[in-house]
């Protein structure tokens, strides 16, 4: 197995089909597929188109893209794909966190905000992490006869930005696996490093630098009872070879048991305990032939699977599982996941490295801040007007200012009210405002249902 780093130096267009005429969105990480497509343009700059060399190159070639090497999904450093089985504060003002493949408690989950929803599947970045994640441009083609854009070449592309919170140029991390026939040569070509043009546009965006080594394996915990939590779109059909009906546990049960295992020292599963997924459509172009790959029903990523084993996998063989993923058009990115035996965590924030300890003691917390703004006596008023400038900050860092303090509203503020205030709006990092916020919304709600109740 390889372990793969992607640094970004330039805005990657990691694009999904747009919806009529809305701007073209980006997925937050790099998928497979995108993956296995550089480097298959990569390789065809290196030696050719496959029709045109030798026999031997062209059987390497088959080997790398059409035969079982796995591509699995790139994920920034400070992402994470967030399971469709966890549960966490609506507000996100408390880091209550219930994983409910793993959870043991009776009664309904909740929180001193009030309900927990579950996670959606989806890539989300730590707050620290998420500042800056997109960028937005405009594309046109001039009709030089008329002098007007060209009919459907006007459109507006959002894309990855290449540089994180920090300035530091992003990186990405993920695996490849080489299947056991991967020839020596392309075993060793696919372990150089070289730079890529990722995703769309790649003209003028895309660039990036991949660097492997191998990887250094680490057998994950195991145990009769093991969840699947789906990192990647997942393809997985009955035996006639339509989609895998999930709720039917049995017909589940028998396909995974199938396929898992000869991978997993013989441990069965013997059943399916319980099932988070959503569903999907997907599909893609196969650049050789210019034809539409088949459209297939997948299990969306982020969704989980509990399987109970007869007993315990052996622990190499869940390595192997992680590396290779399960179902069909796994050399295409699909199938990617992780296995587990606890409840999931929520990742934490990095520690701030840029303030300096005489910011640090100015500031209070979050917590600290909502309660002043709230004794003021104008919750509501900063809830309004405070997440502009929240908003400001995190596009423009170095636009610090106390205009907030100069509107009529808050003329008739107390000395102490007014510096605390002050320090906020110019030392408090962005994270910390917006947490405040979301404090703040918490404390005002309560008081409204206070005043609502009041006989």
């Amino acid at each position: 197995m390889l372990e793969i780093q992607v640094t970004a130096h330039q805005p990657l267009a990691l694009g999904i089909r747009p919806v009529g005429t809305a701007p073209a969105p980006t997925r937050l990480y790099i998928p497979g597929s995108v993956l296995r497509g550089a480097l298959a343009a990569a390789w065809i700059a290196d030696y050719g188109l496959p029709t045109k060399v030798p026999a031997d190159q062209r059987r390497e070639f088959i080997a790398l893209f059409e035969g079982d090497v796995s591509y699995g999904p790139l994920f920034a450093t400070g992402s994470q794909v967030v399971p469709l089985s966890v549960l966490r504060c609506k507000y996100r003002t408390c880091v209550t966190v219930v994983d409910e493949a793993f959870n043991n408690t009776e009664g309904e989950p909740r929180c001193a905000c009030g309900p927990l929803v579950p996670g959606r599947g989806e890539v989300e970045f730590t707050k620290s992490a998420a500042r800056g994640l997109v960028t937005q441009s405009t594309h046109l083609q001039i009709d030089d006869a008329r002098g007007v854009a060209e009919e459907s070449l006007l459109f507006t592309r959002r894309a990855l930005t290449h540089r994180d919170a920090e300035g530091a140029e992003r990186t990405f991390h993920g695996c490849i696996t080489p299947g056991s026939e991967l020839p020596d040569r392309a075993a060793g070509w696919l372990a150089g490093a070289r730079r890529l043009r990722l995703g769309g546009r790649r003209g003028t965006s895309g660039a990036v630098t991949y660097t492997p080594r191998p990887a250094v394996a680490v057998p994950p915990a195991t145990g009769r009872r093991v969840a699947l939590r789906l990192t990647a779109p997942t393809i997985l059909t009955d035996p006639s070879g339509l989609p895998l009906d999930l709720a039917d546990h049995q017909s589940v049960q028998a396909a995974l048991d199938d396929e898992l295992a000869p991978l997993l020292g013989g441990a069965r599963v013997i059943a399916v305990e319980r099932v988070w997924a959503r569903r999907e459509r997907v599909g893609g172009w196969h650049a050789a032939s210019r034809l539409p790959k088949p459209v297939e029903l997948a299990i969306s990523a982020g969704s989980v699977l509990v399987l109970g084993f007869g007993q315990p996998p052996d622990p190499d063989g869940l390595v192997t599982l992680m590396g290779r993923g399960i179902g069909l058009r796994r050399n295409e990115g699909f199938g990617a996941l992780e296995t587990a035996t606890t409840a999931w965590e929520q990742p934490l924030e990095p520690a701030a490295s840029t303030a300096t300890d005489q910011d640090q003691d100015q500031a209070p917390d979050a917590e600290a801040y909502a309660h002043r703004l709230f004794d003021t006596g104008h919750g509501a008023w900063f809830i309004d007007n405070l997440r502009p400038y929240v908003q400001e900050l995190a596009a423009r860092p170095d636009a610090r200012h106390i205009g907030l303090l100069e509107r009529p509203r808050l003329r008739r503020l107390a000395p102490d009210e007014r510096e605390v205030l002050t320090t906020m709006l110019l030392y408090a990092p962005v994270e910390v405002l917006d947490h405040t916020l979301g404090i703040l919304a918490v404390l005002v709600r309560g008081l409204m249902e206070k005043e609502t109740l009041r006989p």
